[in-house]
């Protein structure tokens, strides 16, 4: 983020540093969480378009409200690299629930997360011809109770975060290719 943008953010305190990192601030990732969590409540699909961006963006415009003393050149850098810092605290988040190591470039799913994930979803029952959003449900409930598992093992503090969590690891799997690879092998085996 620029400069600009995370001078913005921290005085705003929608942003902090830990270290030589700049991620959301506590209490707007506690606004991001509640989100996620209606969410689910909902009933609303795990994947939908890029809703964690809007999510992060709306708990961000929220609580700046009226705020009529920022500038545009503060403004402008601080939303432009929103998206990116979301993600940074996502995984940094996801990271202390043993759920994956965030490297300088890359983001690598903990292997014994991913083996937990990939045995329990090749039990999943589906009827053929099943569509690929029920589908998807079905694999988001199992990695749903795995995450909340992680958080009451390694961060029970932080297990409230564990709705976002999965959302944005499965999301992520949904981006890298992961979960499309899955649910084939979940649809090939039930095609045997």
């Amino acid at each position: 983020m620029h400069p600009s943008g995370v001078q913005f953010g921290l005085s705003r305190g929608l942003l902090q540093l830990r270290g030589e990192e700049v991620l959301l601030s506590d209490q707007l990732l506690e606004a991001i969480s509640l989100e996620a969590q209606l969410h689910l409540h909902l009933g609303r699909p795990p994947i939908q378009g890029n809703f964690l961006v809007d999510i992060t963006v709306r708990a961000a415009q929220n609580a700046l409200g009226n705020d009529q003393g920022a500038r545009r050149q503060e403004i402008v850098p601080f939303f432009v690299g929103l998206n990116r810092t979301m993600y940074y605290t996502f995984c940094r988040v996801a990271e202390r629930a043993g759920l994956a190591h965030k490297e300088p470039r890359r983001l690598i799913t903990d292997p014994d997360f991913w083996n937990e994930f990939c045995n329990r979803a090749v039990d999943v029952k589906i009827k053929p011809g099943k569509s690929i959003a029920k589908l998807q449900k079905s694999l988001f409930k199992v990695c749903h109770e795995i995450v909340k598992k992680r958080y009451a093992q390694h961060d029970p503090d932080n297990a409230r975060h564990a709705d976002l969590i999965t959302l944005f690891m499965f999301n992520f799997w949904n981006a890298t290719g992961l979960l499309p690879m899955t649910q084939a092998v979940v649809i090939l085996g039930a095609n045997l």
